[in-house]
């Protein structure tokens, strides 16, 4: 990995209004968010967005001890801001205040789906499935240990994300969204209150299609399950999905860039084996080729969207 100096670093909790409960006062919907910001850093700057249970630590270095994609994104100039989504990581889970919550997941659900696709085959291209880390790394067992609880709806994940995203955005300046699966819907509702701060979202796998009705609830708004907080139009910005080879997501990712294309969206549709990138799953930024993939979504932003800086 490169060397690249930094002209800060830190990071702070998000808060909300208190909350009362039986008499007792906590605090609102919180968020943690950690930020890095380059030398001579460019104008805009990188905001990450986990999905479902995980947590931000998912983009500063891979379950097999690799560099993430922040450090890829500080090499190239980009300040870069790494959310805990409310609940999620540094962000306690109390339920008082952000409701209900998922059993944390076992290896039984998860494994399947994010470390052995290829030898479940849940779905068609599973058997495309190469790029986890050797099981001699634990990386298996660190994604597991980094994955949470969540929200029982849709509606309420994307509630506590409208609620941090004023003073998120305060933060950042100018920022370009980077979601991941559950995230996606997030950083639609995000983005719809951020208005025209959020300048383009990279959408990972973003979870949900129009009308898909999930176990945590429709897709009645579009690519999100409630009405948005923000006045703001989302999808009025630079919109990039990116599709791994093997991923169970690719018929949904295809109806979601379809659908606004149809609205009259600009909207690019990166498949990474159309970009000579193989074998991923779900899980782009913990796998052996995370590097592959983070420079070509650096390239995208620098080819796609106007930033300026030196490096």
């Amino acid at each position: 990995m490169s060397i690249y100096k930094l002209a800060d670093f830190g990071g702070r909790f998000l808060t909300t209004q208190t909350e009362q409960h039986r008499g007792r006062t906590f605090p609102g919907v919180t968020a943690y968010v950690e930020w890095f910001k380059p030398v001579n850093a460019k104008d805009v700057s990188v905001t990450f967005v986990h999905g479902g249970g995980g947590q931000g630590s998912e983009f500063l270095r891979t379950p097999d001890g690799r560099p993430g994609w922040a450090h890829a994104f500080l090499q190239a100039g980009f300040p870069v801001f790494i959310l805990d989504r409310p609940g999620h990581g540094r962000s306690q889970w109390n339920d008082a205040v952000l409701g209900p919550a998922l059993p944390l997941p076992d290896y039984e659900t998860l494994h399947p789906r994010f470390v052995e696709p290829a030898k479940h085959a849940l779905w068609p291209e599973a058997a495309k499935h190469s790029r986890w880390p050797n099981h001699a790394t634990r990386a298996g067992d660190r994604f597991m240990a980094s994955q949470g609880m969540m929200a029982t709806t849709l509606a309420a994940a994307q509630r506590h994300c409208e609620a941090i995203a004023p003073e998120l955005f305060s933060l950042t300046s100018k920022t370009v969204l980077l979601t991941h699966s559950a995230g996606g819907p997030c950083g639609w509702a995000m983005a719809a209150v951020g208005g025209p701060q959020v300048v383009a979202i990279i959408a990972v796998e973003p979870q949900g299609e129009p009308g898909l009705v999930h176990a945590q609830g429709t897709f009645t708004n579009g690519l999100c399950a409630a009405d948005f907080a923000g006045a703001s139009d989302p999808y009025r910005r630079p919109i990039t999905f990116v599709t791994g080879e093997a991923t169970w997501m690719r018929r949904s990712n295809a109806t979601s860039v379809a659908y606004l294309r149809s609205l009259g969206y600009n909207v690019t549709h990166l498949l990474l084996e159309e970009h000579g990138i193989f074998g991923n799953g779900h899980m782009l930024m913990s796998e052996t080729n995370s590097d592959e993939i983070a420079a070509l979504l650096i390239a995208h932003v620098n080819q796609h969207i106007h930033v300026t800086g030196t490096n």
